[in-house]
C-alpha cells in the first residue's frame, strides 16, 4: 500500500498537490504528517486480512473484489461526506477517492495471496521489488521533469 501510495501521490497525482489550494496542507507540513498516512494504511490492511481471514478468501481474484468492493464503499462514503464539509474540489476527491479504492484493491490481493501460504517471504519480496521499481519510476519521472517535485 505504501509503495503504491507512493506511485499514485508523487506520481499520477501529483499535479494535483503542485497546484494546491485551500483545502490541502502546505508540502513541508504534508510532508511532516506522512507518519500519519502510514498510520492509516497499517489500519486498514489489518482490517482487510482480518476480513480475508475470517471469509477464509484465498484466491487472488476474490480478495480484489473484497479490496475493490470495500475501496470502493470507503472512498464513495468518504468522499461524499469530505466534499460536502470542505473546501475541496471535485477534481481532488476524485483523485482521492480513486487512491483509497487502489490501496484496498491491492491490499485485498495481497491478503489473498497471502492467506494461502506457508511462508510469506517470496510474496515480501515480490511486493518489494514492486514498490523499488514503482519508487524508481516516480524518481526517475521527476528527476526528467515530467512529474513535479517538492521544489517545483
Amino acid at each position: 500500500m505504501v509503495g503504491l501510495d507512493f506511485v499514485l501521490n508523487a506520481g499520477l497525482f501529483a499535479g494535483i498537490y503542485a497546484t494546491g489550494g485551500p483545502f490541502l496542507l502546505a508540502p513541508l507540513e504534508a510532508f511532516r504528517r506522512i507518519p500519519f498516512g502510514y498510520l492509516a494504511f497499517l489500519i486498514l490492511a489489518a482490517g482487510v486480512v482480518e476480513l480475508t481471514v475470517r471469509l477464509r478468501i484465498t484466491r487472488i481474484t476474490d480478495g480484489i473484489r473484497l479490496g475493490l468492493v470495500s475501496g470502493a464503499t470507503l472512498a464513495a462514503s468518504w468522499g461524499l461526506g469530505l466534499y460536502s464539509i470542505a473546501t475541496v474540489s471535485p477534481s481532488q476527491t476524485l483523485a482521492l477517492a480513486a487512491i483509497w479504492v487502489a490501496l484496498l484493491l491491492v491490499a485485498g490481493g495481497v491478503a489473498a495471496a497471502g492467506v494461502r501460504r506457508a511462508s510469506l517471504r517470496g510474496l515480501a519480496l515480490r511486493v518489494a521489488g514492486a514498490d523499488v521499481l514503482g519508487a524508481i519510476t516516480v524518481i526517475a519521472l521527476q528527476s526528467f521533469g515530467v512529474l513535479p517535485t517538492l521544489t517545483s
